[in-house]
């Protein structure tokens, strides 16, 4: 046989680009949708005021619109991404922030009567505490959102779908952690807990499909340690409540230290706890317009 008559080998152009089923590959996807969001990021942080909320609108932005574009591009309706819009958002949303404050309270508490957090009295009154906490809400919202719509969103189904749950939420998780590395006060522990933290949101929108829930529980938890018990969140003091001051004591692996109730060891067995009740119990399933838009990954029992 000649060369002529030799047969002409395959190009793998399109095997690097898309898998068997035709489908582009994971790692594509998850490339555009991190530099979809980037850009996103970048042209918002140029055209909106500097400081405040812009840097959570931005991220937002970025990471709701590239997930909505991956999700459209493969024929699935924009509520897939778990930001829906129906009659069951407010009730999700107010689910999770019951779920985060819940949670949050109870790595307090036990911090409390273990020793690890105490409280000064400071001037303020019963309505300005109420003002306050509602104006907390609003401003913790943002960023919860943003992280959310960022991790928990399509890279969170995306992997799901690709690599199973178990993989999807250690990733996501370990990711979550690590963009909290460079917080003040950070530590192997903290770090630890926030990834925790981050398996613990994960699960909640593996079961639930609603980025609703996933955002409540976030904005739930930092909002019982910021302004309820009015302590560090990551590091952070971002908020000041009326009438009393919540000052860390005690070890730093009981009261945290700088970081909060995040770097103490009370959050490790109160957060791993509630993602075991999440994950295994019945609580928590998928609402009608999740069932409807047919996200990626679901975790139904």
């Amino acid at each position: 046989m000649s060369d002529l008559d030799a047969p002409i080998p395959r190009r793998r152009g399109g095997e690097l680009l898309r898998s068997e089923n035709g489908r582009v590959r994971l790692g594509w996807r998850l490339s555009g949708f991190l530099a979809m969001a980037l850009l996103i990021v970048v042209l918002g942080a140029a055209v909106l005021p500097a400081g405040g909320q812009s840097g959570s609108v931005a991220l937002l932005a970025g990471a709701v619109g590239s997930g909505w574009l991956l999700l459209g591009l493969e024929g699935r309706s924009f509520g897939a991404l778990g930001f829906h819009l129906s009659r069951e958002t407010l009730s999700e949303a107010g689910k999770g922030l019951a779920l985060g404050v819940g949670i949050g309270s109870v790595v307090v508490a036990v911090m409390a009567l273990a020793g690890g957090v105490r409280w000064s009295s400071e001037g303020g009154s019963a309505g300005a505490w109420l003002w306050g906490g509602m104006a907390a809400t609003v401003v913790l919202a943002l960023p919860a959102a943003a992280e959310e719509a960022l991790l928990r969103g399509y890279p969170l189904q995306a992997l799901s779908e690709a690599w199973g749950a178990g993989k999807a939420l250690v990733v996501t998780a370990v990711a979550f952690g690590v963009l909290h590395a460079w917080n003040p006060g950070a530590g192997l522990l903290s770090m630890g807990n926030v990834a925790a933290a981050g398996l613990l949101l994960g699960v909640v929108y593996l079961r639930t499909g609603s980025l609703w829930w996933a955002t409540g529980v976030h904005l739930g938890w930092n909002w019982s340690h910021g302004y309820l018990a009015d302590v560090p969140v990551s590091g952070l003091e971002v908020l000041d409540a009326p009438m009393y001051q919540g000052v860390p004591s005690g070890p730093e692996w009981l009261g945290g230290g700088s970081f909060g109730p995040e770097g103490s060891v009370v959050a490790t067995v109160v957060v791993l706890s509630a993602t075991a009740l999440c994950w295994w119990g019945p609580w928590l399933w998928p609402g009608a317009a999740v069932l409807a838009a047919q996200p990626l990954s679901l975790v139904q029992r």
